[in-house]
């Protein structure tokens, strides 16, 4: 199942029936670099934990709440805090040759660290929005 599928079931379902998932999306403004998840989410049309757990559900990837985490600085060394806030994403921990990233979505671009650190292995896992955007905050303080 794409995150378009999964965004269909959880949107609104009045507004599906009306114009259709493709319709919605095509429908909405996005800004310059913005993925249509995000601007749901910001229409209050998605729940961004609702979305976090269904990705992770459907992908196979754990979940990971955030609340109250303040990440380890020296681990944007190796992801960039302007990669993680561009991607939603939040470096949580470094063990061996493993760095487990927290994401927003499903797909983030981190291509930076194949390119870096082409021995680094990245584990992905779910996070609500909101909840990586305030770590995110942690760390620019």
């Amino acid at each position: 199942m794409t995150a378009t599928d999964l965004i269909a079931e959880l949107v609104a379902p009045d507004a599906v029936r009306t114009a259709g998932l493709a319709g919605l999306l095509d429908a909405i403004d996005t800004r310059p670099g913005e993925r249509p998840e995000e601007t749901l989410l910001d229409l209050g049309l998605v729940d961004d934990r609702r979305l976090a757990l269904s990705l992770a559900w459907r992908s196979g990837r754990p979940y990971q709440g955030l609340r109250g985490l303040v990440p380890d600085p020296r681990l944007f060394l190796y992801l960039p805090l302007s990669i993680a806030n561009r991607e939603r994403c939040v470096p949580l921990a470094l063990r061996h040759e493993s760095l487990r990233v927290a994401s927003a979505f499903l797909d983030p671009d981190l291509g930076y660290l194949d390119g870096r650190f082409p021995n680094l292995r990245v584990e992905l896992v779910v996070s609500p929005r909101r909840e990586i955007l305030a770590a995110l905050q942690e760390v620019a303080l």
